[in-house]
C-alpha cells in the first residue's frame, strides 16, 4: 500500500508540473501576441493613415507608373476629365474615390519581408496624389500584394515605413480599384467608353451608308419624319421603327479603344452612320488578326472611328440596333 501511495503521489505531482508548464507556455503566448498587436497599434497614426475622410472635396488625381506613364484626372463641376481630353468612366473614378476612402491599414511590414518590400517600390511602385484645389493632401505609392492576396504594400510619401493597407471586409486586390495593371496605368482603362448618349429629341437628322450595298443606305428627317432612299427619293416611313431607332441612341458604348489604328483596312469600311454632325464608320476586322484572351470569342466585333478618331472596337449585338437598313425603316405596303 505504501508503495502504491508514493507512486500515485509522484504520478499527482507531474502532471501538476505538466500542467504549469502549460498555463506558463500560454501566458507567454499571450503576452507576446498582446505586445505584437500594440505594437501594431501604437505605430499607427494620424499622420500616417492612409484614407481621406472627405472624398467629395477631391478635385484633382495624379497617377504616375516607373515606366514614365502619368494620367491626371481633373474635377470639372461634376465630370471628371483625364489628362485634358477625354471624359472619364464613372465608374472607375466612382470605384478609386470610394477605395481612397475606405483603405486602412491591416499592419506593419514584418523585418523579415522589410527589404523586399521596399525593393519593390522604389522599382514597380505608382504614385497616386491627391488634391483639393492646388493643394495636396493625400501621397502614397501602391507596390505589390502580399502572397495571400489579402493586402497590398503601399508607402506614404516622405515616410521610411511601408504598411499592409486593405478594405475590411473587402478580400481583393487594391491596385485595379486605381486603374493599375501590371504595374502600369494606361489612359485606356479610365476613357469613357460612350460614343451615342443622345436623347430621341436632340437627333434631327441620321444618315446611313451601307458601303456593301449602295441601296440599303438612307437619309432620314427627324422634324417632320421623312425617309429617303439611296436615289434621293422620298418613300413611304414606318413611323414606330423609326421611334425606335430614335430611342436606341442612349448609353451606346464601345467596348474598348485600341491603339493601333493601322490595323484599319480602309478598303473594307462597311459602314457610315451620321448622327447630327458625328460620324461613325465601321470597319471589317481581318479573320487574320488574333484576339487577346480577354476577348470573348463567340461576340461578333468591328472596328470603329467616331470623326475620325481614336480606333475603338464595337459589338455587333450592341450596335446593331442603330446601324439599321432602310428595309427596316421603310413602310411595307398592305397586300
Amino acid at each position: 500500500l505504501f508503495l502504491q501511495f508514493f507512486f500515485f503521489t509522484l504520478s499527482a505531482r507531474n502532471m501538476l508540473n505538466k500542467c504549469y508548464s502549460y498555463i506558463f507556455i500560454i501566458l507567454i503566448s499571450t503576452i507576446n501576441i498582446s505586445c505584437n498587436w500594440l505594437n501594431s497599434k501604437s505605430s499607427i497614426t494620424e499622420d500616417n493613415k492612409f484614407e481621406i475622410k472627405d472624398t467629395s472635396l477631391i478635385t484633382k488625381i495624379y497617377l504616375a507608373d516607373r515606366n514614365g506613364n502619368t494620367i491626371t484626372l481633373i474635377k470639372n463641376n461634376e465630370t471628371w476629365i483625364i489628362n485634358d481630353k477625354f471624359p472619364v468612366r464613372k465608374d472607375a473614378i466612382s470605384i478609386l474615390l470610394s477605395t481612397a476612402n475606405k483603405i486602412r491599414i491591416k499592419k506593419p511590414v514584418s523585418k523579415s519581408a522589410f527589404e523586399n518590400v521596399m525593393k519593390f517600390i522604389a522599382t514597380t511602385g505608382v504614385l497616386v496624389e491627391f488634391f483639393e484645389g492646388d493643394k495636396m493632401v493625400k501621397s502614397y505609392i501602391i507596390g505589390s500584394n502580399t502572397p495571400d492576396h489579402l493586402g497590398t504594400y503601399m508607402l506614404l510619401k516622405d515616410r521610411k515605413k511601408p504598411f499592409i493597407v486593405h478594405i475590411p471586409s473587402f478580400n481583393g486586390l487594391l491596385s485595379p480599384r486605381y486603374g493599375i495593371q501590371a504595374n502600369a496605368v494606361d489612359i485606356i482603362n479610365w476613357r469613357s467608353t460612350t460614343v451615342f448618349n443622345l436623347s430621341p429629341n436632340l437627333i434631327n437628322h441620321i444618315k446611313y451608308t451601307d458601303y456593301l450595298n449602295q441601296q440599303n443606305s438612307y437619309f432620314l428627317k427627324t422634324r417632320a419624319f421623312e425617309l429617303i432612299n439611296s436615289k434621293n427619293k422620298s418613300i413611304p416611313l414606318n413611323n414606330n421603327n423609326a421611334l425606335k431607332l430614335l430611342n436606341s441612341f442612349k448609353n451606346l458604348n464601345c467596348e474598348t479603344f485600341k491603339e493601333e489604328k493601322n490595323k484599319i483596312d480602309f478598303a473594307t469600311q462597311l459602314e457610315e452612320l451620321v448622327v447630327n454632325f458625328d460620324t461613325l464608320r465601321t470597319y471589317k476586322i481581318k479573320g487574320s488578326e488574333t484576339k487577346n484572351k480577354e476577348e470573348n470569342f463567340n461576340v461578333d466585333r468591328k472596328y470603329a472611328t467616331l470623326n475620325n478618331g481614336d480606333l475603338m472596337l464595337i459589338q455587333d449585338y450592341v450596335f446593331n440596333k442603330v446601324l439599321i437598313n432602310i428595309n427596316e425603316l421603310k413602310r411595307v405596303k398592305q397586300k
